[in-house]
């Protein structure tokens, strides 16, 4: 029979192998987490090919849905215009390239850029947060969310406070209408919400007197207010940023994108461009 002290040089020896191949294992993990942080690395700071690309040819290929203005529309004759296309423009004069646009209807504007048919999408792009796994999106160059106009030619409304006991036209079950419901409610407004099926009878709903307000979108809002005397109350209600989105490997190039719109933010580049283009409505 084998005494205890004669198993113990086994036991140890056991444990010993036990733990070598524990640590084996946590050192085996271990480089592969350093492989895979090294390869993700090598994504994020390798070379950007778009960037090379644009400044080889000596082209920046812009991808769009000229089918939106005041941000992009094809003229009467051929040529590509709207606030977009002045940015795009803007972009390629600071990076010393030619602008060169093509057209693509909304829904193919992402597949056309992963497969090269573009460097990058201008065409006023909502920030997707489900596709930030797949594209790299620049910083927002303009706030499209819902904003408060009002009638000049009324009593004025100077806040969102001013809208107790008054009437607000929206577009029957468009974000404005949830909105508007949400703003009576939260604020404790008395507040008469007129809905209209289209967007041309919420603007007839204001010509007529029927509404002293309207909540929508700042593109709607552009139309409005080209057609009838109103006014921006504050600032947008809701955040909806657009921006500019380029390939997931394309770090240079979003990188210079957004100097740039910071530097055209600072001196007014920006502004202008809406000005030009929305003529004072933003």
């Amino acid at each position: 029979m084998t005494s205890p002290q004669a198993r113990r040089p086994g036991a140890l020896r056991s444990a010993l192998a036990t733990l070598r191949r524990r640590w084996l294992w946590v050192l085996a993990a271990l480089l592969v987490f350093l492989w895979l942080s090294r390869r993700a690395a090598d994504v994020a700071l390798g070379p950007d090919a778009t960037w090379s690309q644009v400044h080889e040819s000596k082209v920046l290929r812009v991808g769009m849905d000229a089918s939106y203005p005041p941000f992009e529309w094809i003229d009467a004759e051929g040529r590509f215009q709207g606030l977009d296309v002045a940015l795009a423009e803007a972009l390629a004069a600071r990076w010393d390239v030619e602008a060169q646009f093509f057209d693509v209807h909304f829904d193919g504007l992402y597949d056309a850029l992963r497969t090269d048919k573009f460097d990058v999408i201008i065409s006023a792009l909502p920030h997707d947060r489900m596709l930030t796994r797949d594209v790299l999106y620049s910083h927002s160059y303009l706030n499209a969310g819902q904003v408060l106009l009002a009638r000049t030619d009324a009593p004025p409304i100077a806040s969102l406070e001013g809208l107790d006991g008054r009437r607000v036209a929206v577009e029957l079950g468009a974000q404005a209408h949830q909105l508007a419901r949400q703003l009576a409610r939260d604020r404790g407004l008395s507040l008469e919400i007129v809905a209209r099926q289209e967007s041309n009878e919420v603007l007839a709903a204001l010509a007529e007197g029927a509404a002293d307000a309207v909540i929508c979108d700042r593109v709607t809002a552009y139309a409005y207010m080209q057609q009838a005397p109103l006014v921006q109350v504050g600032p947008p209600l809701t955040d909806e940023p657009l921006v500019i989105a380029a390939r997931l490997d394309a770090t240079t190039t979003i990188r210079e994108i957004n100097a740039a719109l910071a530097e055209w933010s600072q001196d007014g580049t920006l502004e202008g461009f809406k000005r030009r283009w929305f003529q004072d409505s933003f």
